[in-house]
């Protein structure tokens, strides 16, 4: 295992680094997105991807046509951790998808191929038939859209994505989470909060996470829900799974059809095998040294490696998602640029989202044969003023 020797230390951390040179095969403009959690008003950052090097340009925003708001923690609103969970902003195809939790709405985009910085809104923002949705899911197999509602009206929601029309709900109520969260809105966690919500890579089956708490007597586990996909539709009654030592599990990425790498902010990462059933179990428990909060991940197939960085210390682990082994551990400087508050890949560059409101742009070429991942590039987004509140990260083409 590597130790922090390993981690590279970077002095003065200048904005960017010598350019380099990446796969240039595939010509497609490129963008990352944030959602800019706005109590005023929501707002999608959209930041161009040069193509030569990877590094991005200032945000291009959009409006969401909805409403942001903050979970909170014991001492009051929770900041850079405003949503206690992943994929608050995903895309696929040429869509983008993303949660208002402030009006209890999700927002469908279309993406403009020739420019991805230019999201154009379809129909009209959609109800969850809960309160603060903090995650979305989308099949593009189903063209089915999904996100799960961790407030006091708590619940699973689903919606056909139509090309013009924008979001049409499946649903006439929210399938309900009940008894496994019990929050008010906003939410107080991360304990006891919802995670994350997912398809797995067939569209077979949806999954959800909501996060147990390790201060009841006996530890209250993390739950993982499924819902089979039956003649197309996403079915009411999902399958429960409870693994005893996943207590703060922030949910993950299908590293293969049945292999699920999550991430446990008590202790690291886990492999989870999901069966024909859709139950799951833990195959791997990967205990990363001095871990504090690992709570987002990704998974780069060009690398074979799942990516794990720590809110707490800004150490990144990557992980072999075939053995759970940790092949290496790096810093980019987070101590002086912001530490990770979620991440997204694109061909060789890793994007990162800091709580000090930049995206940090990181090398990953030769990472997969011992090459230490460099910071090339780190933008501040806060555009001058005080520092807004982020939540996540995706990358177009996805």
């Amino acid at each position: 295992m590597h130790h922090l020797s390993a981690l590279l230390l970077l002095a003065g951390l200048i904005s960017l680094v010598a350019p380099r040179v990446i796969d240039r095969s595939d010509t497609r403009p490129r963008a990352v997105y944030t959602l800019e959690n706005d109590e005023a008003g929501g707002y999608i950052l959209a930041l161009p991807i040069n193509l030569a090097d990877g590094t991005v340009s200032p945000p291009v925003k959009t409006p969401t046509g909805g409403l942001g708001l903050l979970g909170n923690t014991a001492t009051g609103p929770s900041g850079p951790d405003g949503l206690f969970g992943q994929n608050a902003v995903i895309v696929s195809e040429d869509y983008l998808f993303a949660v208002n939790p402030g009006s209890n709405t999700i927002s469908m985009f279309s993406i403009n191929v020739d420019k991805p910085t230019d999201l154009s809104l379809v129909g009209q923002p959609a109800s969850t038939l809960g309160e603060f949705p903090m995650s979305v899911a989308y099949s593009p197999a189903l063209k089915t859209v999904c996100t799960i509602n961790g407030g006091a009206v708590n619940g699973v929601t689903c919606f056909s994505a139509d090309h013009a029309r924008g979001l049409i709900s499946l649903d006439s109520t929210a399938r309900s989470l009940s008894p496994y969260i019990n929050q008010s809105t906003p939410p107080v966690g991360p304990p006891g909060t919802a995670s994350d919500i997912f398809f797995n890579p067939a569209s077979t089956a949806l999954f959800a996470v909501v996060k147990g708490n390790p201060g009841t007597t006996p530890p209250t586990p993390s739950t993982y829900f499924a819902w089979p996909v039956i003649h197309g539709k996403v079915s009411r009654n999902a399958v429960i799974s409870r693994i005893p030592d996943l207590l703060v599990n922030f949910g993950g990425n299908f590293v293969s059809d049945n292999i699920l790498a999550s991430v446990e902010s008590t202790f690291g990462v886990a492999l989870l095998k999901v069966s024909p059933s859709f139950q799951l179990t833990e195959e791997v428990h990967t205990i990363v040294p001095n871990q504090s909060a690992i709570c987002w991940s990704a998974y780069a197939p060009r690398f074979d490696t799942f990516y794990a960085p720590d809110a707490g210390t800004g150490v990144f682990t990557a992980i072999n998602p075939r053995t759970g082994a940790i092949n290496t551990q790096f810093n980019y400087g987070a101590a002086e640029v912001g530490k990770p508050f979620d991440i997204a890949v694109d061909r060789t560059s890793l994007y990162v989202l800091t709580n000090s409101a930049s995206v940090v742009v990181i090398n990953l070429e030769g990472s997969n044969s011992g090459k230490v991942p460099t910071l090339v590039q780190n933008l501040d987004i806060s555009e001058g003023g005080s520092k807004k509140v982020f939540q996540g990260m995706a990358t177009y083409p996805s």
